[in-house]
């Protein structure tokens, strides 16, 4: 089994303008967290008298660690019509720069990496030198709607920057940067470390007790990579027994039976006799995939989708006043239909899964951080602090002061 690098993906933080447009959609399949902020616009314009020649070439973005690649956020690009500029022509530069040099540079041409924004026909492209452009909604500017895009670059291995530079080369083209994403490669340790960019093992248990497919086939692909990159047999062995353990007492509390508990011996003994990271990655995974069998049933069709999608909006929102009809309208779907899919997926209604995903988030917080319990409820959509009181010791057998006082 190949070793896959791991990476995370940061959203990189710029000089903006205090006014300016501003994009609300989502970006890509939601997993890049748009700003909501003014955007930053480059140069340009169809004549030398355009307000938009007023505007800066340049664009530097302070980078920290080995770029993998950039998703860039925006309008790419005003005033690239045909009229106004040639196609071919080389428009913008995206550089990462170390040390004072260019370390690499991606040249943008016009007709290829960006074309007219107003043309209001979708763009799903790739080409062959290592960037892609998809539309993922609109915005109006200058009381014209035109298309934004994410345009990703990928980077050659190795490649180290403290400067993310976006330069403007003088063409009429007018480029708008809504945000700027930059992916990283996480160097190698915990898997499961906060700091490490994937999910937090506190919280794979939490996905099984809520029933979170999305997540928690997220973070059985984030252990087997890192077993694939153990530094020996015994780490290997060490990441999937404290996976696992995870996953069979997050089972048992929900009622899973007796047979869980010898499921953490017979695994051990199964991948002492393994002589590869990649065995015991297989093994390990195909474990987990026993013990959440109900949470992890194969099921390729729409339906699977959907939910999946409906999962991960509520991850993203579970702290804002949620419904199922409010997210069945995101999907296309009928309230009914949704709520039908919904409970066939999880096996449980959806406010009923709304509420345990807040509760497993507050007691996280009540551990992690150091807020009082009324504004924990606050953070995590309670309206009222006794509701949630209750709903905890309901849950969890223990009120929120008390786990508060505990790790005091």
């Amino acid at each position: 089994m190949p070793r896959k690098p791991q990476t995370q993906i940061t959203a990189a933080e710029f000089h903006r303008p205090e006014t300016g447009p501003v994009f609300g959609g989502s970006a890509g399949n939601g997993d890049l967290p748009v700003s909501g902020l003014p955007a930053w616009q480059s140069n340009g314009g169809p004549h030398r008298g355009h307000v938009a020649r007023s505007n800066p070439f340049t664009l530097d973005i302070p980078v920290t660690g080995t770029v993998v690649r950039l998703h860039l956020l925006g309008v790419f690009a005003l005033f690239a019509d045909r009229e106004a500029e040639a196609t071919g022509t080389l428009g913008a530069s995206v550089q990462l720069v170390s040390g004072g040099e260019v370390a690499f540079r991606q040249d943008l041409l016009n007709g290829h990496h960006y074309r007219n924004s107003s043309s209001p026909e979708p763009l799903h492209l790739t080409f062959g030198d290592g960037t892609s452009v998809e539309t993922v909604g609109t915005v109006t500017l200058l009381k014209e709607e035109v298309r934004v895009d994410v345009l990703t670059i990928d980077v050659p291995a190795d490649t180290h920057a403290q400067t993310l530079r976006f330069k403007d080369l003088g063409s009429p083209a007018s480029f708008v940067l809504f945000d700027v994403f930059v992916e990283t490669q996480v160097a190698h340790g915990c898997p499961f470390h906060e700091k490490g960019g994937g999910i937090p093992l506190s919280e794979v248990g939490a996905a099984v007790r809520v029933g979170d497919r999305v997540k928690l086939l997220k973070a059985l692909d984030q252990l087997e990579n890192a077993i694939c990159l153990a530094e020996d047999l015994d780490e290997a062995r060490g990441q999937a027994l404290t996976f696992l353990a995870m996953v069979t007492s997050a089972t048992l509390e929900m009622g899973g039976s007796r047979a869980m508990h010898r499921v953490q011996l017979e695994t051990a003994r199964e991948l002492d006799r393994l002589g590869s990271v990649a065995e015991i990655a297989e093994r390990t995974r195909h474990r987990v995939e026993e013990v959440a069998a109900n949470l992890l049933r194969e099921d390729d069709g729409p339906s699977s989708y959907l939910v999946d999608r409906a999962l991960a909006i509520v991850e993203r929102n579970y702290a804002k006043d949620l419904t199922d009809a409010s997210v069945a309208a995101q999907l296309g779907l009928s309230t009914s239909h949704f709520r039908f899919l919904f409970r066939q997926a999880t096996g449980q209604p959806f406010h009923k899964y709304l509420i345990a995903l807040r509760l497993e988030k507050a007691r996280r917080m009540l551990v992690e951080q150091e807020m009082a319990v009324s504004a924990v409820a606050k953070a995590v959509g309670f309206a009222g602090l006794s509701h949630f009181s209750r709903a905890f010791a309901q849950r969890f057998s223990v009120s929120p002061t008390s786990v508060r006082r505990s790790v005091q």
